[in-house]
């Protein structure tokens, strides 16, 4: 197809031109033949004669061009025709020797001048740059039969459209936003009205207002049931009952809608669905009374993935219902007397999910009742469904496992305690020491896998650290390769160039375990796993699994084994806590899960793809560190000394769960502290009330009811400046990161803790304040 903008003349559509042309010609031809009479040299005379005989010749020729070039059209625009010339937009048929065929009444009115200048010259009479336009639109048809831009021009805006045909002619079609009903001005043949996001109808035009009869407020006042965004049909109120329409809906700006209708019995009373309805771009078949496929237009044969209808073809037989069979549904159709719903409904036979909203209209035909439907693809709508109900799901899954969490880690910390507190009363000759050190070694096992659900619900404390892969791989080989054993082996390959990234080492190590270890799990009868390590660059973001990798450079790690594979109907669900695919006792469901909280908590993406008998991959994507190679510690100063093993003072222990409370007072007290205790936030603002009361250190949970941690010490600090503090909490320490400003002289300690992390801590921060007083003494 050549690359120059359309353009040329008519002979067809504008027979004014045609008729001077053939008076000029018959006037000539008159007028030489009268000459040739007057004459009396007989060669002359002849000349003459043969001259004014070609001139008529050439007329007649003209005319039979003329009208053989009305049969040149391809019967599929012929048959879009009535619905062109009906239509307010300007719409311009032209062949492939970029002749003009053929024109509605909005060109013509549009664009007067059309025959002499072309469609180059006319559409620069409402946009500069025309030609620019066009070839844009040309070079649109190498990718599909169909090229549409929407762009500014003098009165507004408009959308542009070029479609080709398999004859080589093409349709250009200009729509001017402003007259489909956006001023509610127009008066074209297709009913419009522009709807605000609250359903308030802001404009209608005259050929809406004509057939309903009202100039309507809201949807409810024009529609029996108001249309969703995705609706494809609806029944129109008008004086003369429900009439049925197809909707072409734009969205706007704002959150606004432009409906256009277009009323189905005056299709069907135009074309039938084997003409009219063929080239349409809206998906429209009929079906009779068990479901048989009678009709189905280009748009719904390549939406089902059909060439041709077969006398058999039943629509049950090419899509599934989600819920219901498609049965049952057209049955409830046919017989029902009420507004029948969409129904979205999975397409068989494809290699990809693809879904269809399928609306359904009853009629009546020679043969009986039929229903007609129209087609939408709805698979974008399903998948971003199914992105919302996964986020929803495994967030909903996150805060109940950090919710768990929390609690278990209270009660941890209150079993370990007070095991700890035990301890110190037995020495190792006591036959109950040994039954003490396995409550505290299980207790510890506890935690670990409550860290687990922390590190699934992105609420563990994480230390961010400079990392380079090769490194970290190369140290971790001869863990990995016991963990393996001796039926599988271990392969490493690492790019020399490997970027940089950040990430916290411990759980970088523990994710990459987590993977090996299922890996080896996969084979039992043995096998290779190997260990990818390379740099990735995305020019553009790209989609898999339903989540979006941004463009940019990555760190990228790919754990492949020759194991027994995932089913695909499992894959989905490998990430979620406590499911697993192995036998009762062989593993907790925990691994992936905390994988996939690490991974998402360092800022990077997860993917696994599996084919079964064959094996699985999971590829893990970091975002790649660019910063300085040397980060910062936060302080390089000296850590102070530990003070010795008894301590003194007065500590404010502020905790609303009673045994986690109890332990920590036990334990101060027994190492020299004064403790003064209170069950929440408001308990120890009262006490602090008391201006006669000294306190050293705060000792605080975060989560509490009423008043939280930080806030109530900012309400104490504010009388008692200086005083350190010790936050404990079930949660990550992201709880104190996120406030905007730091509480000064501050720790987090999470729980479980110990008897000796909490002394430690303790008296860490009290060593603290003795250094921040006497710096003030000696100022």
């Amino acid at each position: 197809m050549s690359d120059q903008p359309l353009q040329g003349q008519s002979r067809r559509i504008f027979p004014g031109k045609g008729t001077r042309e053939a008076v000029l010609l018959l006037g000539s031809a008159a007028v030489i033949s009268a000459v040739a009479i007057l004459l009396q040299d007989q060669t002359i005379r002849l000349s003459l004669a043969v001259s004014a005989i070609t001139l008529v010749a050439l007329l007649i020729l003209l005319q039979l061009r003329a009208r053989f070039a009305g049969t040149r059209i391809d019967p599929k625009l012929v048959a879009l025709f009535p619905f062109l010339e009906g239509d307010s937009a300007p719409s311009i048929v032209v062949d492939p020797d970029q002749q003009v065929l053929w024109a509605n009444g909005a060109a013509k009115a549009q664009f007067p001048a059309l025959a002499d200048v072309g469609i180059v010259a006319s559409v620069e009479s409402v946009m500069p740059d025309a030609s620019g336009l066009l070839r844009r639109l040309r070079r649109g048809l190498e990718r599909g039969s169909m090229s549409i831009e929407d762009v500014a021009v003098r009165q507004g805006h408009a959308r542009f459209a070029l479609r080709s045909y398999a004859s080589g002619q093409m349709l250009f079609r200009m729509e001017a936003l402003a007259t489909r009903g956006g001023n509610g001005g127009g008066s074209g043949s297709v009913p419009v009205l522009t709807v605000s996001q609250t359903g308030t109808v802001l404009s209608m035009n005259d050929a809406l207002r004509r057939m309903i009869g009202i100039r309507a407020r809201d949807l409810t006042a024009v529609f029996v049931t108001p249309p969703t965004d995705t609706a494809s049909t609806a029944e129109i109120i008008t004086p003369d009952g429900h009439v049925t329409v197809y909707l072409q809906q734009t969205s706007l700006s704002a959150g606004r809608r432009e409906i256009a209708m277009i009323p189905i019995e005056n299709l069907s009373s135009v074309h039938d669905l084997k003409t009219g309805l063929e080239e349409l771009p809206v998906a429209v078949l009929k079906l009779g009374v068990d479901g048989q496929l009678l009709q189905a237009n280009a748009s719904a044969r390549s939406l089902l993935s059909i060439d041709h209808i077969d006398p058999d073809m039943n629509f049950a037989n090419l899509v599934t219902g989600l819920g219901r069979s498609v049965r049952s549904w057209l049955q409830d159709a046919l017989h029902a007397h009420h507004p029948l719903q969409p129904e979205v409904l999975r397409v068989r036979d494809r290699t990809e999910e693809s879904f269809l909203q399928v609306s359904l209209m009853r009629s009546q035909s020679a043969e009986g009742p039929v229903l007609t439907a129209v087609l939408h693809d709805a698979t974008e709508l399903k998948t971003l469904e199914a992105q919302f109900v996964q986020s929803q799901k495994m967030q909903a899954i996150g805060q109940l496992a950090g919710g768990v969490a929390h609690d278990f880690n209270n009660l941890l910390t209150a079993i370990s305690g007070h095991c700890d507190l035990l301890l110190l009363r037995h020495d190792q000759g006591d036959p109950e020491y040994g039954d003490l050190v396995q409550i505290n070694q299980n207790a510890n096992r506890a935690a670990s896998l409550v860290g687990q659900l922390l590190a699934f619900s992105r609420k563990q404390t994480l230390q961010p650290e400079l990392i380079d892969l090769r490194d970290t791989l190369s140290d971790l080989t001869h863990l990995l390769n016991r963990l393996v054993g001796e039926r599988v082996s271990l392969t490493l390959m690492t790019d020399p160039d490997l970027s940089p990234m950040r990430a916290d080492r411990r759980q970088l190590e523990q994710v990459l375990m987590n993977l090996v270890v299922n890996a080896r799990d996969a084979m039992p009868e043995g096998g290779e796993i190997t260990i990818e390590a390379k740099s990735v660059v995305l020019d553009n973001p790209i989609t898999r699994a339903r989540v979006t990798l941004p463009a940019g450079d990555y760190a990228c790690v790919t754990v492949t084994d020759q194991g027994i594979g995932i089913p695909q109907d499992k894959i989905t669900k490998i990430f979620e806590p406590f499911y697993t695919t192995k036998r009762t006792g062989e593993g907790t469901g925990l691994g992936l899960s905390t994988a996939y909280g690490i991974v998402k908590q360092s800022g990077g993406f997860i993917f696994a793809e599996s084919v079964v008998g064959k094996g699985t991959a999971f590829e893990i994507f970091f975002p790649a560190y660019h910063g300085q190679t040397v980060i910062p510690t936060e302080s390089t100063a000296a850590p102070p000394e530990r003070p010795a093993a008894t301590g003194d003072g007065v500590v404010l222990l502020v905790e609303d769960e009673a045994p986690v409370r109890a332990f920590a007072a036990r334990a101060l007290r027994l190492n020299g502290f004064t403790v003064l205790e209170a069950e929440n936030a408001e308990a120890a603002l009262e006490l602090l009330e008391n201006p006669a009361l000294e306190v050293d250190l705060f000792v605080t949970d975060v989560i509490m009811p009423g008043l939280d941690g930080p806030s109530w010490v900012r309400q104490a600090l504010a009388l008692r400046p200086g005083i350190p503090v010790v936050f404990v909490s079930g949660y990550a320490e992201d709880l104190l990161s996120g406030e905007e400003d730091p509480i000064p002289n501050s720790v987090f300690l999470p729980k479980p803790f110990s008897l000796k992390q909490l002394i430690a801590t303790v008296q860490t921060q009290s060593a603290m304040r003795d250094g921040v007083l006497s710096v003030k003494d000696a100022s």
